[in-house]
């Protein structure tokens, strides 16, 4: 059997409206900051990913996240590029490439043993019911992941788990509060130990990826790091 590239977790409604979404899990990323750590993307089932963003749909994975885009401003600051991965994962998920993973759940533990797991590559993962979340992250040696949502109560379960992004200190203060590590996303040029310690892999001529470092497991240390990706210059503390 030819190795997939990836398989669909779950396809669930989202518990912030309703709307149809997927998991989904690709096995493979070239990106250098988290290095080869298998992903999760968390997508609408039949809108695509640029188009969602667009009508405002992306809130049924994305929540009120302040990084989606503002209809008032049309600005975004979001780190992810939608037209890139996201509506690559999306259109093979529509076409019907991924399997399913429970269906081959042998296939998946041997594929998943030693491997690390990043639980949001886009979408919100504390949207994906808990039982699969726990299914398939005790397969993996290590997992990363980080949620808005950390004031629902819906997500409260995902505690110890994910860290909760937090745009601001006021947030900061509320997470911790509550019991939760968190991550913080800081303007470019901003580096305030405040919010606990700077990302690894952002440090100036660190090695460090998210797939050696593992901090952010949502159980061991706060976070911060300077925005980055292409709506870095719209990021400002809130």
């Amino acid at each position: 059997m030819k190795r997939p590239n990836g398989f669909i977790l779950a396809e669930f409604n989202s518990p912030l409206d309703s709307k149809p979404c997927v998991a989904i899990l690709t096995l493979e990323s070239d990106n250098r900051k988290t290095g080869n750590m298998c992903q999760v993307w968390i997508l609408l089932r039949d809108v695509n990913p640029v188009q969602a963003i667009e009508l405002g749909l992306d809130y049924s994975i994305c929540g009120n996240c302040i990084h989606r885009k503002n209809n008032l401003t049309k600005k975004r600051s979001c780190y992810v590029n939608v037209g890139q991965s996201p509506n690559s994962v999306w259109k093979a998920y529509r076409a019907g490439n991924y399997l399913d993973a429970v269906d081959n759940i042998e296939l998946v533990t041997k594929l998943l043993k030693r491997r690390s797991i990043r639980w949001g590559s886009y979408g919100d993962p504390a949207l994906i019911p808990y039982p699969i979340f726990e299914t398939f992250n005790d397969l993996a040696k290590t997992h990363t992941g980080y949620t808005h949502q950390w004031r629902q109560k819906f997500a409260q379960i995902y505690k110890n788990n994910f860290q909760a992004s937090c745009d601001g200190f006021a947030d900061y203060l509320d997470a911790t509060a509550h019991g939760w590590k968190t991550f913080a996303v800081l303007p470019v040029g901003v580096q305030d130990t405040s919010f606990g310690k700077q990302c690894p892999a952002t440090v100036d001529n660190s090695e460090a990826q998210c797939i050696t470092c593992k901090l952010c497991d949502g159980a061991k240390q706060n976070i911060f790091v300077e925005a980055h990706g292409s709506g870095k210059k719209h990021v400002q503390l809130v």
